[in-house]
């Protein structure tokens, strides 16, 4: 891909889906994007519909719907509030579009979210298999800054993404290939087909801009309270402890979640995650239920 457009899809992503609601005008967002890589807004249509088949409007669009099915599922937001952080002029106009995006009304799939929940959040039927057992801890997290290459594609390869992420550590001066390593995401399945995941791989940035690593951009999360889930596991488990953490304990606690996106935290760097257990830590951000 052109790395013009990885960067606007880097920037979008992380602007729609984790920073502040005055990023959700998508005119102005494309405005800044085609004024920062150099283009016309019709030469930047024109690589975005090359190499994503998506105008840049509707590759945003498709961002802020998925953060829009996140924040109904996960939090106890009122439908109306979600509209305006999410840059719509009212709730009937967010109405219109999510239904038109998803093919349910926000408050019909908050609604059949909470029946999954309740259902999942049942014992496991007698020689079903069990399900992972997590005890998160709250923490707060400080600001992190990771130099990270963007990856897409199915969930369950992102041992792929690591084994790749490795050639570029090997690129790269030994001093910043130390760890920790960041893995970032804004997609579980039950939102996104598993076929379009994104998901970025990454390492703390050393201070100088000129060993960052080539095809990678800075990424910066914010300080926050998060709700942390830390053992050794299978890149193959990870799905059941999202599903725990968000479906299992997040209902049950005083918590909700306060912004789409998860990181995972690898004290080494996870080469062959497919096949041996690695240790890290999951988190996301959360905060205290009104």
């Amino acid at each position: 891909m052109d790395p013009r457009i990885q960067y606007c899809v880097t920037q979008i992503e992380h602007k729609i889906l984790h920073e502040s609601t005055e990023h959700n005008t998508h005119d102005a967002l494309i405005q800044e994007l085609a004024s920062e890589i150099g283009l016309t807004r019709f030469h930047l249509a024109r690589l975005f519909q090359k190499y994503l088949q998506l105008s840049p409007r509707d590759y945003i669009h498709r961002s802020l719907m998925g953060r829009c099915a996140m924040m109904i599922a996960h939090t106890s937001q009122p439908i109306f509030s979600i509209a305006i952080d999410t840059g719509f002029s009212s709730q009937q106009a967010f109405t219109r579009a999510f239904t038109h995006y998803w093919g349910i009304s926000p408050h019909k799939f908050r609604d059949a979210h909470c029946r999954y929940t309740a259902k999942y959040a049942k014992r496991p039927a007698d020689g079903a298999p069990a399900r992972p057992a997590i005890a998160p801890i709250i923490e707060q997290l400080g600001p992190v800054s990771f130099w990270a290459v963007r990856y897409e594609g199915m969930s369950f390869e992102r041992h792929a993404c690591w084994n790749d992420f490795g050639r570029v550590c090997n690129d790269s001066p030994p001093e910043i290939c130390k760890g920790p390593y960041f893995g970032l995401t804004y997609d579980t399945p039950m939102f996104m087909p598993t076929t379009l995941m994104r998901y970025y791989c990454g390492m703390r940035t050393s201070g100088n801009p000129s060993q960052r690593p080539a095809g990678a951009f800075e990424i910066t999360l914010p300080a926050g309270r998060v709700a942390s889930v830390q053992g050794e596991f299978l890149m193959g488990e990870m799905p059941d402890i999202y599903d725990e953490l968000l479906n299992t304990w997040l209902p049950a606690s005083s918590y909700t979640l306060s912004a789409t996106c998860f990181v995972e935290q690898f004290y080494v760097l996870p080469r062959h995650w497919d096949e041996q257990r690695v240790p890290m830590k999951l988190s996301c951000w959360i905060q205290r239920l009104h």
